[in-house]
Formats: structure tokens, sequence, C-alpha cells
């Protein structure tokens, strides 16, 4: 089964410094033909066990009886996003090392490289980071990485949207749809594959078993959304972060206060458009975000007469610990919930119990 707007040839991002294309074996039933198979679905938003066909307890014991062998060293994978690194945690489990550089709650955006950042992209073996211009403030450091560093753009792996600013520039984000995070997972296999090929298998079972998980969520946010009255089925966000959401699951984007980049800042002119048409529309209410100040979409809706959501949005990141989105799939969840409570409509539980919040 193909979809419209998949990059069903390849990973289109994936980028080696040699500038290698990414082979890839297709395992997302949403974006491929050939489907995926895999175990069971544990702990939604978790897929972190590791009973991935590696040898059994009593195999190593006795392997490492007759042959003490030395540790082998695992790669050094850095990734960009937060979003990025539990994904790939979710893949690599213990066999590789990964180290995050925007931690959960920081904006990508904006980000500014430290010291210590330089340090890890050096050492690294994988760099593994969104693309479509994302994280612009790390790029001179990831391509001034070692010739031997293997570097991926997985969120290039999907066909972009452009931004509304412009048809030349893609907006970078893909992940707010869930069928875009599973070829997000499905990259990050293949890149873990190529790199480290006598894990590959179990990436790719890992990959698989993911992927389950993101069909019922993509399907819970579709049947989600549905429960919203359809004249209500409006977003005005801070900044155009939910494209992909929007289009994915049946929403209007009435209007944002900043373009795809959260250093913009609104003009007096944008302003004003932008509360004539929350005017005109009525929505329920508008929604801010957590990286992202709320003093001006708060003044907008003031402005226009219409209540600023309780709850925030995660637009670029994941939560930090005890916030109820703490991978992927909880942010997920987590900003379907708020979105759908809030525009009067009736969350069910997601596919499987988890703590939140909400």
């Amino acid at each position: 089964m193909q979809l419209p707007g998949f990059a069903l040839g390849g990973v289109l991002g994936s980028r080696l410094l040699q500038q290698r294309s990414l082979k890839r074996e297709r395992v997302h039933p949403l974006c491929s033909e050939g489907g995926g198979g895999g175990g069971g679905l544990k702990n939604f938003g978790r897929g972190r066990d590791d009973g991935d066909g590696g040898l059994g307890g009593d195999e190593v014991s006795r392997l490492g009886a007759a042959v003490p062998l030395e540790p082998m060293k695992k790669l050094e994978v850095i990734t960009t996003t937060s979003i990025i690194t539990d994904l790939a945690k979710c893949i690599a489990g213990d066999f590789l090392s990964i180290t995050g550089i925007i931690q959960p709650g920081d904006d990508p955006h904006v980000y500014e490289p430290v010291p210590t950042d330089s340090i890890r992209i050096e050492s690294a073996d994988i760099i593994l980071y969104n693309g479509f211009d994302l994280e612009m403030n790390l790029m001179p450091l990831i391509n001034n990485a070692s010739y031997e560093c293997k570097q991926f753009a997985v969120g290039e792996s999907v066909e972009p949207m452009p931004s509304c600013e412009s048809t030349d520039t893609p907006d970078p984000h893909v992940w707010n749809d869930a069928r875009n995070a599973a070829c997000m997972v499905n990259a990050i296999s293949d890149a873990f594959s190529e790199c480290d090929p006598e894990h590959g298998k179990i990436y790719l079972k890992r990959a698989r078993r993911m992927n389950k998980e993101l069909v019922e969520l993509d399907q819970w946010i579709k049947k989600s959304i549905q429960s919203v009255p359809e004249s209500k089925r409006m977003l005005v966000t801070t900044h155009d972060a939910f494209q992909y959401y929007a289009r994915a699951y049946g929403l209007t984007i009435l209007g944002t206060l900043m373009g795809i980049n959260t250093e913009e800042q609104p003009s007096a002119k944008m302003m004003s458009e932008l509360i004539s048409e929350i005017r005109l529309a009525k929505p329920p209410v508008v929604f801010f975000e957590k990286t992202v100040s709320p003093t001006l979409i708060r003044a907008v809706a003031e402005d226009a007469n219409v209540d600023l959501c309780d709850e925030s949005l995660y637009s670029d990141s994941i939560g930090p610990e005890g916030s109820g989105a703490e991978t992927y799939q909880r942010m997920m969840a987590y900003n379907t919930r708020v979105i759908v409570d809030a525009l009067g409509g009736r969350a069910s539980p997601p596919p499987l119990a988890f703590s939140s919040p909400l």
C-alpha cells in the first residue's frame, strides 16, 4: 500500500559524508507494501525490551566460562533532537551508545552549541539529525565532523510539506504525523544496520515492533480528533509546527503567530491579521507551546476575545521525566488529549494504559 506524500524509493535525506544512499528494507505497513511483522505490543510508548533474539543467559554463561572476551567498544551515536534521541534508543537498546545534544524541553530552532557538543560530535561514529534546516546552529559542527563519521538526516526520509512562508522552504516538523515517525524509525534502523550489521536483524525486529505501536497511535489520534465537532476542528498556535498533524488528522490551521522558525518575531501587522482571523472564525481556544514564551499569543487571544488553552503543547521536543510526555508516543498522545479536550471532544484511553497527568 503506497500512501501519497511518502518517499518510497529510499531514504531521501540519509547523508553519509561519502554521499551514499541509505539502503532500506521497508518494514512499516504505512510506508511500504511489504508490511512489518513483529511481536505484540508491550508498554505503549516504550518499545525498549531487549528480548530480540540475542544470546540467552545460559549461552552467555557457557561461552564466557570457556572463552573470556574483552567487551567490544560500542559505536558512539550522537543525536540532535530529543525526539530522535528517544526513537534511536528504542532501536539501539544496549548495542550502541546514544547521546542526545538537545535535551527534552529545549527548542532545536534556537539551540546554541556549547563546547562539549563540539567534542561529542568530533568523536561520534554516527550522527542522526532531523534535517530540513531544523538544527541550523548545529549544522556547522555536523558538517565538520570526522570523515569516518556517518551522518543520516532521518527526518528527510519523509517527503516534506512546503512551509506556509515559501514553497522552497520545507517544513521540518515531520514527526507530528505518526506515519512519518514510522519512516524515521525505519531510517534509524537502516542506519544502525549499515554501521553495525552484526545486530542488523535485531534492529529490524525492534523497528517492526515499534512501528506496530505507531500504527495504533495513528489510528487512535484519528479516532480522537473525530470526536471533536467538525466546526471546531481548528488550531491556532504560537508557531507553525502542526501542519503535518493537521493534514494527517483532519484539522485546519487557522493561523499561527510565527512561521516555522521560533526565532522569528511577528510584526504588528501579522498580529493584527491573526486577531482578525480569530474573531471571524471563533475557535474555541488558542494554543501555546512549551518551548515558546506565551506572552504574545496570550495578548492575541485577549484581543480576539478567545480563551488561551490551560495546557501547552509539545511542538519540537518530548517532555522531561514525570511530564507524561517522556517518549515520542506519549508526547503525541499528550498533545492529542490536550487538543481534543480543549476543542470539545472526548479522547478515549490510548492503545495501552500509561501514566498521564491529564
